[in-house]
């Protein structure tokens, strides 16, 4: 097979893996006199901007004749990500007043991933000691959105680039801890919020001599970092059946 089918298929499979994980849009089926009155009515009945919904006009209907042959008009109306993405902003917007601060909130997508940039000078504010306001903040505003939606969303928050500085953080402990280690086989790291365990798992994946799982429940929850035995792989082990396939 040529490079360039290759390249083909792959950007195949990745747009079939995308489709799959686009949100389950909500739609509602409208009958009218017109495709003007559809619109109009669902306007009414739902707090949607210009390009915050798409028309699928299955019927475009008919006055008929002197009232004779009249036929109404069908169309579907879907919301899309873009009426969800202002939905978030105004909820964190909302929040945000309470700090009596200046505050600046973007919002994008991608499928039913949500990502929140939060930007202000007193950001500090939100993130609280450890990024635990900031992990509650993300976790109010998951559900909010998940309960105006028809489908499972994931909300992440990110605030004066918080992430990215406690990843850098989060280097230097995981390699810290595999030196322990490796002197004393196993190391349990403090708690830490699902998006943090989540970056130790990876940071760890560089070094080939250690694997890394999580026990304990959640708010407690945290990352074991182990030294691999005999060379025996984590799923070849009963052990970590479980634990290595959860944050």
């Amino acid at each position: 097979m040529g490079n360039q089918a290759e390249e083909e298929i792959r950007l195949l499979k990745k747009k079939i893996r995308y489709c799959k994980e686009v949100i389950d849009l909500k739609t509602y089926n409208y009958i009218g006199k017109s495709i003007e009155d559809i619109i109009e009515k669902f306007r009414s009945e739902h707090d949607v901007h210009d390009g915050e919904f798409e028309v699928n006009v299955i019927d475009k209907g008919t006055s008929g004749i002197f009232g004779l042959f009249a036929r109404d008009a069908v169309a579907e109306i879907t919301i899309t990500n873009k009426y969800y993405e202002r939905k978030l902003k105004e909820f964190l917007e909302g929040v945000f007043k309470h700090f009596n601060m200046e505050y600046y909130v973007e919002v994008s997508s991608r499928g039913k991933t949500f990502l929140a940039s939060c930007h202000s000078e007193e950001i500090g504010k939100v993130i609280g000691k450890h990024g635990k306001g900031l992990g509650a903040l993300q976790h109010l505003a998951s559900i909010f959105l998940n309960r105006i939606t028809d489908t499972k969303v994931t909300v992440i928050i990110d605030a004066g680039n918080y992430r990215e500085k406690r990843r850098e953080q989060l280097e230097q402990i995981v390699q810290n801890a595999i030196e322990r280690a490796r002197k004393i086989g196993k190391v349990k790291l403090d708690p830490m919020f699902a998006f943090e365990r989540k970056i130790v798992h990876e940071i760890a994946k560089k070094y080939r001599d250690v694997h890394t799982y999580s026990e304990g429940l959640e708010p407690y929850r945290y990352v074991v970092i182990e030294i691999k035995k005999g060379g025996r792989r984590d799923e070849d082990r009963k052990h970590f059946r479980n634990a290595t396939t959860r944050n």
